[in-house]
């Protein structure tokens, strides 16, 4: 892919989603594995699938808000009733519990969709003009990566009370797509539905354009001679490649990361997938923009600070301080450091000469500068990250890398 075609907006950013994220996902043996049909995986030729659609009564589902556009709850949320999307391979799947009864309520138009890098989320094609671009994420229990993929009232409920909290961490470098809306069908704790992701960053800046930043490494699926997009960046603006990198993405990802732990008691997931770099139209970075909210809370931290909780599970306040101290190590040491900054470490390494322990290093100072008392949170001299062999209830375990951590 050329740069230059970055600020064609939303046909770019969903072919940089579906296509420019070849090697990006060899940071596990899990990463590739899929059990979801190949029509609907990203890299399908496929231009778009439909999701089916009915009208689900308004006494029958829970819906969450984290401030969505008027245009986009109207068009949802309706006087006689909600617009609930479901999946077309989980619509065929009649094994799925309260299916019998949502597809007894009356057909709606489909959604024409197309599937972003996540698979089970999409992208809207097509909707009213008064309802703004938006992304669907569906309940898809099938096995994709490491984890069935089910959406799930706790999921629900979380990702949308994270997307309000995130509006009181003010940071220059920080936006986020919010997870506006929430739907599920029925209101106990088994209830599945959907959520819906607004395409415009909060706080929102005009003519400013989005790259996933696994694309920002990755090859193009399609074009596979294509120089990676961080190089072309690079070229573009005449700038010293590894300065370039620590300054405008390493070190924003750290400084928001940490902010948002330490400030809100949010672990944010940021790693490639769930992290865009916003550039501006002469293509020169100006924000981190974070997305899916489905994360750890730290409970404990947020009580010293006197915030709400707002939250349903998945917070630490039960766990001892080591498995805390383990949560911190994964999302930072992990999906940060390992299943992020390495990839991006690599292409800088194999297209120029860099010193990769100096770019370690300035990135660990951006590090204890952005989070001073770091050692209360987290493991030390070592790393943890999610056990290789199943356990036999299905649910990850951590366990000890015996490695040291080199992005802190």
């Amino acid at each position: 892919m050329e740069l230059a075609a970055v600020v064609q907006n939303a046909q770019a950013l969903l072919y940089m989603e579906r296509y420019v994220d070849e090697g990006a996902k060899t940071y596990s043996p899990f990463a590739g594995q899929t059990e979801a049909a190949p029509r609907y995986c990203p890299e399908s030729d496929e231009p778009f699938f439909e999701l089916v659609t009915v009208n689900a009564p308004r006494d029958r589902v829970s819906v969450f808000q984290a401030h969505p556009s008027p245009g986009l709850l109207e068009h949802f949320v309706r006087q006689q009733g909600v617009l609930f999307p479901v999946h077309p391979e989980i619509w065929a799947n009649e094994t799925i519990e309260g299916l019998a009864e949502i597809s007894g309520f009356p057909r709606e138009a489909p959604i024409k969709v197309a599937p972003t890098a996540s698979t089970r989320t999409v992208l809207a094609l097509e909707h009213p003009r008064e309802c703004p671009d938006h992304f669907i994420k569906l309940h898809y229990p099938v096995r994709i990566s490491r984890f069935n993929r089910e959406l799930r009232r706790q999921n629900i409920h979380n990702s949308v009370a994270v997307s309000r909290d995130l509006a009181n961490l003010r940071f220059e470098k920080f936006a986020y797509l919010p997870d506006a809306l929430g739907i599920t069908f029925g209101i106990d704790e088994k209830s599945w539905g959907f959520l819906v992701r607004e395409a415009r960053p909060r706080p929102f800046i005009e003519n400013r354009f989005l790259i996933p930043c696994f694309a920002l490494y990755a090859g193009d699926l399609k074009h596979p001679d294509a120089c990676p997009l961080l190089v072309q960046m690079i070229a573009r603006l005449a700038v010293e490649p590894a300065s370039f990198v620590i300054r405008e993405i390493f070190t924003p990802i750290v400084e928001c990361w940490a902010a948002a732990a330490r400030e809100r008691g949010i672990l944010l997931e940021s790693h490639a997938q769930n992290t865009l770099l916003e550039v501006d139209q002469d293509l020169i970075p100006r924000r981190v923009v974070h997305r899916d909210f489905d994360v750890w809370v730290d409970l404990e931290a947020r009580k010293r600070a006197g915030l709400e909780m707002p939250f349903l599970g998945r917070g630490m306040a039960a766990d001892t301080d080591e498995a805390i101290k383990q949560h911190y190590s994964l999302v930072y040491d992990l999906f940060i450091g390992h299943h992020f900054f390495d990839y991006v470490l690599r292409v800088l390494k194999s297209h120029y000469t860099i010193d990769e322990e100096i770019v370690r290093a300035q990135v660990r100072n951006v590090f204890h500068q952005s989070f001073p008392d770091a050692d209360r949170f987290f493991p030390a001299r070592t790393m943890f990250s999610f056990r290789n062999e199943p356990s036999p209830s299905l649910k990850p375990v951590l366990e000890d890398m015996q490695q040291e951590p080199v992005w802190r």
